[in-house]
């Protein structure tokens, strides 16, 4: 009788799933099994115990019967725990209490929270905004719409071939300068690729550079890619940040770096694939962690980067041929490069986070972290500030 009511519940449970919207939808949600624990749920999802209990409005302790269904928080959200405050939760959490009232609409010193209340965090993406989609096909395969400032171009930056373009080339030196009067200086032609990747990708969409080509000087390291023309900050118009690192980590021997604080996502090429999540906000030092909050000091212990708090996303390439290692200059665009100069060596700091396998687990399913991959190198990234640097 009991095993035929927990199935009855189950059904019903799915049958309110599926009536909710798309965006709910899009929420994890985890099914019981016998001999799970909230705690144990919570450890397999990396989130806080207390915050899966009240996503779903129940104790820590509260004991779980099979089939049962729960929401799993998305990353970026908290519940407040009895007697926190704002000023308790935006330390714990590495922000600003400004952060926090102006993401949830509060005014500081005039809202009292209470216990098991939803906050929003910095770096939250809605659930609608992680959610795969399909933007539709280009109206042209390799012809880009870029944006710097006030200049809009539209260019053939690949033919049909896959070859990249002297129109190309051309383009990206002139949008890339720091400044008007710099001279163009041609930047690396798979970079060029990678963007007619992206363009492609995202139906055409018009992609703005927010940053190109940097002179190294504060918290741009004379390794750093924007000083060679490997690399570029963007935005592509209607694409939820988000998902366009997800997409960059998708491709072959590319770096892919989010910035929850910013406007923008960083995309370079190299000889080993790369990512990270940097937390600063503009101009600011480098503050490495997950999608979820920045790292204590403790992730600096390479023993303890196991620890919930220290957690990585792993990544899976799928698209490899999208932009491959070895890209092919047109005709016309030998007359201005006669070939395609190698990509150079990557730093040798460079800590496990940022290594990104490329290989796929069992059943296809992504690595769990860099850390199966590669072993720890020298100094971690996110202690040499070189992570987006580079």
């Amino acid at each position: 009788m009991r095993r035929w009511l927990s199935a009855l519940l189950a059904v019903a449970s799915l049958g309110l799933l599926l009536a909710l919207p798309s965006a709910a939808l899009a929420q994890r949600h985890h099914t019981v099994r016998a001999g799970q624990s909230m705690s144990r749920i919570a450890r397999r999802y990396h989130v806080d115990v207390y915050d899966l209990a009240a996503a779903n409005r129940m104790r820590t302790n509260q004991m779980l019967r099979p089939g049962q269904i729960l929401v799993v928080p998305p990353r970026g959200v908290t519940y407040v725990r009895p007697g926190q405050t704002l000023s308790h939760i935006a330390r714990d959490h590495d922000c600003t209490v400004e952060e926090l009232a102006r993401l949830n609409r509060m005014r500081r010193g005039r809202t009292r929270l209470r216990a098991g209340q939803r906050l929003i965090l910095p770096g939250y993406a809605p659930a609608e905004e992680t959610a795969p989609r399909d933007w539709g096909a280009p109206a042209t395969a390799g012809r880009v719409t870029l944006r710097r400032r006030d200049e809009v171009i539209t260019a053939q930056l690949v033919d049909a071939e896959g070859r990249i373009t002297r129109e190309g080339l051309e383009t990206m030196a002139t949008l890339m300068r720091r400044h008007e009067d710099d001279a163009p200086e041609i930047p690396h032609p798979r970079l060029v690729r990678l963007l007619a990747a992206i363009s492609d990708h995202f139906g055409g969409r018009e992609i703005t550079l927010v940053s190109g080509r940097r002179e190294a000087g504060g918290y741009t390291r004379e390794s750093s890619r924007h000083t060679s023309g490997h690399a570029t900050d963007i935005r592509v118009a209607e694409v939820p940040r988000r998902q366009l690192w997800d997409f960059c980590r998708s491709l072959h021997l590319t770096g892919c770096g989010y910035y929850p604080r910013s406007t923008f996502v960083h995309v370079d090429v190299r000889r080993q694939a790369a990512q990270w999540v940097d937390w600063s906000r503009p101009r600011g030092r480098p503050q490495y962690g997950n999608l979820r909050r920045p790292w204590p000091r403790l992730c600096r212990n390479p023993r303890r980067r196991r620890h919930p708090r220290c957690s990585r996303e792993g990544r899976r390439v799928t698209r490899r041929d999208l932009v491959p290692a070895e890209v092919e200059l047109a005709e016309d665009a030998r007359a201005i490069l006669a070939e395609v100069p190698p990509v150079g060596d990557d730093p040798a700091h460079v800590d496990e986070y940022e290594l990104a396998g490329e290989e796929e687990g069992e059943g296809g399913e992504p690595l769990e972290g860099a850390s199966q991959v590669r072993p720890w190198i020298e100094r971690p990234c996110w202690l040499t500030g070189s992570c987006g640097a580079s």
